[in-house]
């Protein structure tokens, strides 16, 4: 480790503080501490958390810490020297913070090196609707209508990316609400460029569930701190079904840079996204049953990406899917890059628990579910700044969770058009159906550690869906 020094203690800085009660009371006494140092607090509409703005200056001072820049590896980085110390009055109120800066997440989509099957943009939604059968779905008159899908990303999208995708694949137009967190705009301009990820995680929530309406949350640098701000928004607002998050850090990685307060953090804030009956999924990782830690560069040690493995989050791992000419399936097996294990941190939930096949019966397993990620059998997108060509296929389990979220929206609006409320406890409903038709069992296939086998396994979980007969399941 190297020390780079401090940092420039009137340079702006935002932070996250979430509360242990709903209190409008606790709330209001935590704001006014923190409005002593100069610094402005705006209270959550739930009284859960507050947005903090001030300087590192006004921030080290009101929690009692020092912040330095430290080169670990080859990630240069701001974070605090000691976790923030508080009064006892304000601190037996607090949570947890995202004070400490960290390091920047990684988003999980992987460009190909060649095709292997399917078209060479990429499969589009047909192709999809086909091999996992939501075409019945559809037919119905269930496309997500009247559901909200919200997807955590960092930089931005470009809306005529999206609209060329839309016109291409005959998709309705759909709007897409951008919501700024820490800063991505003011006064002076900082709109993020356009980026992969985010519009890849609009495409196939669009793709999946065309007539959902999407929230992209997007954040200015990436960092770990900064994703707990966006899930406290996220929980804050509560409006969606569904919450998809494409990007991640080994859980290794946290202890190694020394910030376990950003991952505790942003596991508190999933737990308030959680308490919104908002369903988590986040992508289980690239580069299958290792760590591959930015840290130390090591590749050969067991570990499982954050958020994925934290017990809120159905975590969704990868496939290869072969397409006959007909347009079904053909052969689906493990993709090797499929993120898989058992956390080192986190308790297996209550709906994991009694899963025969699981690699740890203590910890949460990874991953819940399934579905193609394998970039060289990928996904259509539309990034017009990648030209030639305007669609081309990517993968990475990026591709995978936005799929599940926009399931999730049919599911949810198949339920409302029968006069029911929206599913509560989707991992609990989604594991009772084990073994059922409305998975196809991936059995064949191998991350690394882990092989896919009958039932469930640490490679692609339940399976995949068989959209048609899970939306009649969950009815």
């Amino acid at each position: 480790m190297q020390h780079l020094g401090g940092v420039n203690s009137a340079q702006r800085h935002e932070f996250s503080v979430i509360l242990k009660t709903k209190t409008r009371a606790d709330a209001e006494l935590v704001a006014a501490y923190f409005k002593r140092f100069g610094m402005l607090a705006r209270i959550a509409s739930n009284n859960r958390s507050l947005h903090v703005t001030g300087t590192f200056g006004s921030s080290a001072a009101a929690a009692n810490v020092r912040f330095e820049r430290v080169k670990i590896g080859s990630e240069s980085f701001t974070r605090t020297t000691s976790s923030p110390q508080f009064p006892p009055q304000i601190g037996s109120r607090i949570a947890a913070t995202s004070i400490s800066p960290g390091v920047r997440m990684r988003s999980l989509a992987v460009r190909p090196q060649f095709l292997v099957a399917g078209p060479q943009t990429g499969y589009g939604p047909g192709d999809f609707a086909r091999i996992y059968d939501i075409l019945p779905v559809y037919a119905s008159g269930i496309n997500g209508r009247g559901t909200t899908v919200d997807i955590a990303a960092c930089n931005n999208i470009d809306p005529k990316d999206i609209r060329f995708f839309e016109d291409f694949y005959g998709l309705p137009h759909t709007i897409v609400h951008v919501i700024h967190v820490d800063g991505t705009t003011d006064q002076f301009g900082n709109v993020p460029p356009s980026d992969l990820e985010p519009t890849n995680d609009v495409e196939r929530v669009i793709a999946t569930a065309p007539g959902a309406t999407v929230n992209l949350y997007v954040v200015p640098d990436c960092f770990t701190s900064q994703f707990v701000d966006m899930f406290e928004q996220i929980a804050d607002d509560g409006h969606a079904v569904s919450m998809s998050v494409s990007y991640g850090l080994p859980e290794a990685d946290y202890a190694v840079f020394g910030i376990a307060e950003d991952l505790f953090g942003q596991s508190k804030a999933l737990e308030e996204i959680q308490d919104e009956n908002i369903t988590s999924f986040a992508a289980s990782g690239d580069n299958g049953s290792w760590g591959d830690s930015l840290a130390t560069g090591l590749v050969n040690i067991l570990d499982v990406s954050y958020p994925a493995s934290d017990p809120t989050v159905l975590s969704v791992g990868g496939t290869t899917v072969e397409q006959t000419l007909l347009g079904t399936r053909l052969f689906e097996y493990a993709w090797g890059g499929s993120g898989g294990g058992y956390s080192g941190i986190f308790p297996i939930p209550p709906w994991q628990s009694h899963t025969p096949g699981v690699a740890s019966g203590l910890f949460k397993n990874v991953p819940d579910v399934a579905f193609d990620a394998d970039p060289n059998t990928g996904a259509a997108v539309a990034w017009i700044v990648s030209l030639p060509p305007p669609i081309f296929p990517v993968g990475g389990t990026s591709i995978s969770s936005p799929t599940w979220a926009a399931i999730l929206a049919l599911v949810n609006q198949n339920r409302r058009s029968r006069h029911s409320t929206d599913l509560t406890n989707v991992p609990r409903a989604l594991y009772a159906l084990q073994g059922t038709s409305a998975y196809y069992d991936i059995t064949v296939g191998a991350n690394g550690y882990f092989r896919a086998k009958p039932g469930y396994d640490n490679v692609t979980g339940l399976g995949v869906p068989n959209v048609a007969k899970l939306v009649k399941a969950l009815q």
